[in-house]
This record gives C-alpha cells, structure tokens and sequence, in this order.
C-alpha cells in the first residue's frame, strides 16, 4: 500500500516527495556544512572546530523553539497545501543565500543560513504531519505515516552521503552549490501538484510574539493526558535516537578502532533500520493506529541495546595499529554482531514511532491537530537538547561509551514498563493477535460491524480455551471478557488476566459477592463505553455443537444502552486447545488450522432477544 502511495496516488505522492527532497536537502547542506568546519579547522568567535559543529546542532534545533507555535497556529488556520508551496519557495531563496555562503567561504553566513532553514523546517513539520488525515481516509493512516517516516530515513542517509561525497571534489563550493539550489528546485516542482485543502479552523488568531504561544501550546499537548502521554513517546525516541546518533562517531572511532567509512555503515544501518520499522509497523498495524506495539517495540530497542553494550565492552584491538578499513573492521569479533545490533534497535525503533504518530493525528481533533504536531515539536526539541546535556554529563564523568549505551537501555526498560503500563489492554490484544497469526491460518471478515466507540456487548460461541483470545485478536478495540472465576483465579494466569481486564463471574450459588461485582464492572464499563466480551452458551461445547444460549446476556444488554455483535468461531473444534477427539491439550500438530471469525451485523438493545441471537448463530454454524 505505502509504494501505491508514494508512486501513484495523486492525493499523497506529491506531499511524499516535496518531503523526501526537504528532508535530503537539510542534510545534504548540513552535513556538508559540519564536514567543511571540521576539516578545514574552521573557528570563529573564538570557538574550535569542534565547538562549532556542536553548536552547529544548536543553531538548527532552536527555530523549533522559537517559531513551533506560530507555525502550527497558521498551519490550523491557513490552507496547508497552500503554505507548503510558500515553504518550499522559501527553502529556494534560503539555498540562495547557502550557495552565496559557500562561494564565499563566509562562514557567518552559512551559520545564518543554518538557523534559516531550522526556520522552514519547523514552519513544515506542522505542515507535513498535520495535512495527512486531510489527504487520506482514516484506515490508510499507518501507511502514509510508514510512507513519510521511512521516506524521511532514507533521504537523511542520502543526503548525508552526498553532502560528505560533495565536499570531497575539486570544486566542492560549486558542487554543493548547484546540488542544494536543484534539490530545492525539485521540491517546488512536486509542491505544486499537491491536492489543496481546506483550512481547518479560519477563526485561530496567530501570535507573532513567537514565546507566549509556545507556553500556550504546551500547555494544550498537556490537556489531554492521551495526546501528552504520546507526545511524551514521540519525544523519548527522539531523546534515544539523538543520543545514539551522537555516540556513534566516537563509538566507531575509539571503540572499534576503525575509519569514517565504518561510521558511515553504521548511519547506514541506523537509517535503513528506521525505515525497515516503519514499514513493519505499517504491516503489522492492520490499518490502525496500533499502540499495542509500542511497548513491544521498546523493550526490543532495550534487549539490542544491551546487547551492543555487550560487543562494544567486548571489542578488542591494538591501539598502535592503524584505523580499521570497513573490510577489516569486519574481521573482528563482535563487529557483525555490533552493527545487526544496531540495525535492530532502529527496526524497532521504526515500530515505536509510527503507531504513535498515527495514534496522535487520529485522536487529535482536526482544527488543533497542527498545534498539537508544533507542540510536539517543541517538545522534539526539548528532549533533543536533554539528550546532548545527557551524554555531555556522562562522558565529563569519564562514563566509557558502551556503559552510556548501557544505561540508556536500562532507562528504556523502565520507560517499557511504564508505557505498557498505560496501555496493558491494546498491548494484550496485540499480542493475542500475534499469537494468534502464529499458531492458526486466521481470515477475519465483518471488522466494520463493529463501532468504533461507544459501548459494545461481543457475544461469540464457546468452542476452546482461546476463543476469548481470538476475539480479542479480532476486535479493533480492547475487550473486557467475562471468564469464570475458575479459570481467572486458579490456573496461575491471573496477573495477566487482570492486565487483560478481564471480569471473573460465579453463579449466585458458588458466590453472590464475585456475581453482583462481576454486574457492577460490567455495568461500569458500558456505561463508560468500553467493548464486553462473553459466550452466551456459558461453557465450552463438549462435543462440537452450539449448547443452548444462558439468559445473563439479556440482563447485561439491558444494563445500558449497547449494541450486540455477534462473532461466529469457526474452525477451533478439533484443535489443541477444544474437547475433541483425544481431549483439552492433547493431539498438537505442527501444521497451521485455518480458522475463520465471521463478524456478523450489530444488533441494537432494544427489544433484544437472547433466543433471536441463538439461531442466528445456528443458521451461520449450519446446526
């Protein structure tokens, strides 16, 4: 879906490529730039070389706190197709005064010119971001955001590497010239065949004061706890891969003994990583913002970590010998090892990202989804900066750089636990899901006939011990299943039970209490709009056929006002996990069992008849 995307869809290829060419254009002049400073020696203000490529960094990071705001107050207001076009020609006028800078070696006014394009950048990231639920439908989400975060790894790495190519030629003033002024001219060329759209919210008033509305909108990423909490995961990334990013220079360098061509493999692998993740979350999201994963996603970022803290301790070489060429570095132990590494904390760090970009411009109201994006930004930047004052800190220490690498695993742990302990139930649904994929051919039709709020009664039959984690795999949204207290309370599983939510019921005989509670958490989660999942036959079948429907589904319907989706299982009988032939847990095989979930039309509350709903279920089971 994502190469349609970029290569054919009128709606998105034209915002992908004015992108891609922005993104590979800032770098290209950066990393030329940086590369100049320092092999040329370059100081001025009294600053080394190395001074002034860091303070390089800062130079384009501090637009994003100046003018995020505004920017995303006049992206609200304005036509975003429109000021993309505005962006992209001020980008052309910026390269201009680059080109200038260049043939004049004048190196304040390649630092001005530096700043400028912090400026664009951050009047197009609201742009960017907030204009892609204007041009797709809501299920294509993931993809355009799969689209745009692999797209834009891809152009930092090529735009790295030339600007580094560009510097190395005989006229490289000229080059770099000519190169940045076509980029940019291309990026105007693709702007103009973007799709307009309307503005979102005409009445916003922008504040030109540049401070107050960066506190104003701050304080509107805080609002919501939702939107904060994502911003906050947006943030972290940015907070790990700016400190990674750092390291990596002196990591290849002092660590693995090695040349700069080594560096520019591992930027390589970092980049591709990214990209690779981006696209895995797009397959893995099922065209939903999938926030199931990120935990996941950080606790894989976590174990690579670690491990290449591992091979960097354990890296050996002999000082006196020269730099290691890529082919030799390869030859020793752990370098293989290091950059799969490596390769793997950026796929997972791909997967962190993009369900939260797309769980941020699905959630966000449309007229202040461009706001929250320039806050965002802001905190980008915020956690961006906390990472250079970070690593700074710890290398004054004398901190080596695999124990650097190691800490920020451990942190990343903690910070795992943290996010999975807000999201427990779409990460138990994901996971459900996966396993689900694993050990069954699973065909899922009908998803749409379930709402996408508001409250839902899932009413499915009771084949296995797993039908309840198939529903659950099944449903776009968390379910709270109703399970017998035998199971929930005695089988050893009820820690994850609970971080499932699940709602552990007894007859009135075994016990009142664990019923009336189980009718009170039922109750509270309709009316607070959760989905409650339950087999009206109240046991699972012994012999393959649909027992007779138990009247506590009408009681639970008539709680509050729901729909009744029912969820026909087919295909489970006869598996490891039913009552079939040799009996619950027996009789594995290797071989996947193809299993359908048929998703049946929703039936309202009102006048609902629990009998009605049995023969449904009949006439789909041919019983």
């Amino acid at each position: 879906m994502s190469f349609k995307l970029i290569s054919t869809d009128r709606r998105f290829s034209p915002l992908f490529w004015t992108m891609f060419l922005g993104a590979l254009n800032d770098n290209f002049f950066k990393n030329a730039l940086v590369i100049i400073i320092a092999y040329k020696g370059i100081s001025l203000m009294g600053l080394s070389a190395q001074s002034l490529v860091a303070m390089a960094g800062g130079i384009f990071i501090l637009p994003f706190f100046l003018f995020s705001a505004t920017a995303g107050q006049l992206s609200d207001k304005l036509s975003k197709s429109t000021l993309v076009k505005y962006t992209k020609v001020t980008e052309f006028l910026i390269m201009l005064v680059a080109a200038l800078g260049f043939y004049t070696d004048n190196f304040y006014i390649l630092l001005s010119t530096l700043f400028l394009m912090g400026t664009q950048s951050s009047f197009f990231g609201p742009l960017k971001y907030g204009i892609i639920p204007q041009l797709l439908k809501r299920e294509e989400l993931v993809s355009g955001n799969a689209a745009v975060g692999g797209g834009t790894f891809l152009a930092i790495l090529i735009g790295t590497i030339i600007g580094g190519l560009a510097v190395t030629t005989e006229s490289n003033s000229l080059v770099i010239s000519a190169g940045i002024l076509s980029v940019s001219a291309l990026g105007i060329i693709t702007s103009l065949f973007m799709k307009h759209v309307d503005p979102v919210d005409r009445d916003v008033s922008p504040d030109y004061t540049f401070f107050k509305p960066t506190f104003e909108i701050i304080k509107l990423t805080i609002k919501d706890k939702l939107i904060f909490n994502t911003c906050m995961g947006i943030s972290w990334f940015w907070f790990l891969g700016a400190a990674i990013l750092s390291l990596l220079p002196n990591l290849c360098k002092d660590i693995f003994h090695s040349s700069e061509s080594v560096g520019t493999v591992f930027l390589a692998s970092f980049t591709l990583g990214m990209g690779t993740g981006s696209f895995l979350a797009e397959k893995l999201s099922q065209k939903r913002p999938e926030m199931g994963m990120v935990p996941l996603a950080a606790l894989g970022m976590s174990i690579f970590l670690l491990d290449m803290s591992y091979s960097a301790m354990n890296f050996q070489f002999d000082s006196t010998a020269p730099l290691f060429t890529v082919i030799q570095f390869f030859e020793q132990s752990y370098s293989a090892r290091s950059l799969i590494d490596l390769f793997l904390v950026s796929i997972f760090g791909g997967m962190f990202i993009i369900p939260q970009f797309t769980f941020l411009q699905d959630y966000t109201p449309r007229n202040i989804l461009s706001r929250i994006i320039a806050g965002n930004n802001i905190w980008n930047a915020i956690f961006m900066v906390t990472a250079a004052i970070f690593i700074m800190g710890l290398s004054g220490s004398g901190v080596s750089i695999p124990w650097i690498f190691l800490i920020l695993a451990i942190i990343n742990i903690f910070y795992s636990i943290y996010i999975y302990s807000q999201n427990t139930g779409v990460t138990l649904r994901f996971n459900f899901w996966l396993l689900s994929k694993f050990f069954y051919k699973v065909e899922i039709t009908g998803r749409e006939n379930i709402p996408e709020t508001g409250a839902v009664v899932i009413a499915s039959n009771h084949v296995s011990f797993v039908d309840w984690i198939m529903v659950m795999a099944a449903c776009p949204r968390p379910v709270r299943f109703i399970i017998d207290h035998a199971y929930y309370y005695k089988t050893g599983f009820t820690f994850w039970l609970k971080q499932a939510h699940l709602i552990p019921i007894a007859t009135r005989r075994e016990s009142s209490e664990l019923l009336n509670n189980a009718f009170k958490h039922i109750e509270d989660g309709l009316k607070d709009g959760h989905v409650i999942g339950l087999f009206p036959e109240g046991w699972i079948t012994r012999d393959g056929k649909l027992r007779k429907f138990q009247p506590g589904i009408k009681k639970i319907v008539s709680m509050q006002p729901t729909v009744v989706v029912p969820m026909v299982i087919d295909g489970l009988w006869g598996s490891f996990f039913s009552f079939e032939g040799k009996g619950v847990l027996k009789g594995f095989r290797l071989s996947k069992r193809k299993v359908t979930l048929k998703i049946l039309p929703p039936l309202d509350s009102e006048g609902f008849d629990f009998k009605e709903l049995e023969q449904i279920f009949r006439k789909e089971l041919n019983q």
